[in-house]
């Protein structure tokens, strides 16, 4: 959970996967297309809505309440929250019996628990592929192979370009559609972490929210991969 700026107590109850598995869930259903910080907080202002944050208390939370805490959360996609989230909380319990943690019971592979949470409505592989990366790296949940994929971010995508792993590409074909930028770079993080790809999500996240910016100057003194990086595709002018 690294490189999230958020108070303590919404970290705590996120990290909190014994009692409360069901935020972290629903945090990794909010990280999308909005900042990190706003949607790992949001379980923490579900609970201050909501008075505690036991299972049953959200299942039974009023349609009313959830919009009053999302529009007031600055997420860009406050209106699709306020059916995804109840709506996945319909899903652990009629899928799980309301204990979340079972998404990632002993003994699954990091395959079976990507697969899981993209029965969610509204997660895709790059949310999928980032709950587990998470689950295995920060909360040293033990799963089996095969393990998951890296998750495809946009701070990861231009670092694996700006770093040369992508290969050279005409300048017409280096952005040519998602589907293929994403399959590249999964690929690529096969070849050099087959035993885990998911394995280099983090660091190369934490580079490009750190310092290999967009549409600014990167700070490539600064970056821990300033030595080595060969700037690809970086403007002259950044």
């Amino acid at each position: 959970m690294g490189g999230i700026d958020i108070e303590d107590d919404a970290r705590a109850l996120v990290n909190d996967l014994e009692r409360y598995p069901h935020a972290f869930v629903l945090a990794c259903i909010a990280d999308r297309q909005t900042k990190a910080d706003i949607a790992w907080r949001l379980p923490h202002a579900i609970r201050e809505a909501a008075g505690d944050f036991e299972f049953d208390t959200l299942l039974g939370l009023e349609k009313e309440r959830w919009t009053s805490v999302l529009a007031s959360s600055g997420h860009r996609l406050a209106t699709q929250m306020e059916q995804l989230l109840p709506a996945a909380l319909r899903h652990i319990c009629d899928r799980y019996g309301g204990d979340a943690s079972r998404i990632w019971a002993n003994g699954s592979s990091g395959a079976a628990v990507a697969r899981r949470f993209l029965a969610f409505d509204g997660v895709g592989p790059k949310i999928a592929n980032m709950a587990v990366n998470i689950l295995i790296r920060d909360f040293g949940i033990r799963l089996t192979r095969p393990m998951p994929d890296i998750a495809v971010d946009t701070h990861v995508l231009r670092v694996f370009e700006r770093l040369g792993l992508l290969g050279k590409l005409e300048h017409s074909q280096l952005r040519s559609t998602k589907d293929k930028q994403a399959l590249r770079l999964q690929l690529r993080a096969r070849e050099l972490s087959p035993e885990w790809p998911g394995e280099l999500d983090w660091p190369a996240w934490m580079v490009g929210k750190t310092w290999c910016h967009a549409g600014r100057a990167p700070e490539c003194r600064e970056c821990c991969m300033g030595s080595v990086c060969p700037r690809d595709g970086v403007s002259p002018t950044l």
